[in-house]
């Protein structure tokens, strides 16, 4: 790219950050805007942070009070005693211990915890998210939806998380949802209504890296059947993209499945890249140039990544080199690289912008732009609870906006 192309598209990425804002600033006070000003408070420290969002995530299988009050002080105490820990926290796990009061704390901190919790999870059933996802898409939101939870331990528990994707793919399909002339079309055709996340080390007990061939042969097993019903209803299906030592694992069982005689010619699939990885730029490249030999486009969905405290701890505890980079401007910078590279390679594979960062969304909308694409040749991606006047303010600019669960 030439350094006027690049000056070009730097001034585009300004003046639409600039309208992003000023647009959002129309609606201040819309859905969300107080638990978000709460959620400022409550997550001003990154650890904290971190801790509060992983206790959300296994919230919906505690199922008494003594469970949440047991999981709530383990995932809110100090690290250790020489960690910098707010106040309020040490104060509050301190009397949950006690045993004469920490029935009235625990409680408070339940019915609190619990209204954050029901602000970024959409329902614990099909029925409970489907009004509001309906709802979302009328005010020109379109939806994926997950299932919380990560890794299993036990194949009842993956048995279980399969039989709620197979639900969700199976009960969304069959539902009619009034189509949306932005939300359902791109620049290459029609999109699916429902897109399901699917986390996949949810699905099999036994994923390990080191059991690598055994690993894919057995996810493949189990995800070509629950692919084949997505594509029978019309489904998206998203692959999510989780610890770095997976990442490997995971790309090959994506290629090996979307290039399978019954899915190649279906492009209503996508994975994740995360650019805060050092080798981004790299699996970028690995992906386009599949991309262009399997024919058919797939999506991917680029984010910054989820796991950096985690990554960076087993690295430091392992003395090997982090696979992360360290700084956020790193991040960023690899972020609008892989953006750009992903746009330059379209129609060949369609782009999935994960980001509440209104310079990341707006650099690669003003490269989009530059290149000649369609508005609706990318899509962006936010959290479902989050960001809500920067969601509006882009559907007012007539982007297409994907809230993901």
């Amino acid at each position: 790219m030439d350094n006027l192309l690049q000056q070009k598209i730097e001034a585009r990425t300004q003046l639409l950050g600039h309208q992003i804002f000023e647009q959002s600033r129309l609606n201040p006070l819309g859905k969300g805007f107080w638990i978000s000003k709460i959620m400022e408070l409550a997550t001003g420290n990154a650890r904290v942070k971190t801790q509060l969002f992983r206790f959300v995530d296994v919230l919906p299988v505690l199922k008494t009070p003594a469970q949440r009050k047991d999981h709530l002080i383990e995932y809110l105490q100090a690290p250790s005693s020489k960690t910098k820990w707010p106040m309020i926290l040490r104060v509050a796990t301190a009397m949950m211990r006690v045993p004469f009061i920490n029935r009235g704390v625990v409680s408070l901190s339940d019915f609190q915890v619990r209204q954050m919790a029901n602000h970024f999870i959409v329902g614990e059933t099909l029925d409970e998210a489907l009004p509001k996802i309906t709802a979302r898409r009328e005010h020109g939101l379109a939806f994926t939806l997950d299932i919380l939870g990560e890794a299993v331990v036990a194949e009842d528990e993956a048995q279980h998380y399969y039989d709620r994707y197979l639900e969700l793919i199976e009960g969304l399909g069959a539902r009619s949802l009034k189509e949306h002339p932005i939300l359902d079309r791109s620049s290459l055709g029609s999109i699916p209504p429902v897109n399901i996340s699917v986390k996949i080390s949810a699905l099999d007990c036994r994923v390990d890296s080191v059991a690598y061939q055994t690993s894919l042969d057995r996810l493949e097993q189990k995800l070509v059947p629950l692919m084949a019903t997505a594509q029978k209803n019309g489904v998206f299906i998203n692959f999510d993209m989780e610890q770095f030592a997976l990442k490997e694992l995971f790309r090959d069982l994506f290629k090996r499945l979307i290039s399978r005689p019954e899915f190649k010619s279906y492009r209503h699939w996508g994975i994740v890249v995360q650019a805060y990885l050092r080798s981004a730029e790299e699996d970028v490249r690995d992906w386009i140039q599949f991309a262009k030999e399997r024919g058919t486009p797939f999506t991917i969905r680029l984010v910054k990544g989820a796991y950096w405290d985690y990554e960076k701890i087993v690295a430091d505890q392992n003395g090997w080199e982090c696979p992360v980079f360290l700084k956020k401007s790193e991040s960023d910078a690899s972020f609008e690289n892989c953006a750009r590279l992903l746009l330059e390679a379209y129609p060949h594979i369609e782009l999935a912008v994960g980001s509440h960062n209104i310079r990341s969304i707006a650099y690669c909308l003003a490269t989009a732009e530059a290149l000649g694409l369609a508005s609706n040749a990318l899509e962006i991606q936010m959290l479902f609870g989050m960001a809500e006047p920067f969601k509006q303010a882009l559907v007012k600019m007539g982007y297409r906006v994907r809230e993901y669960d």
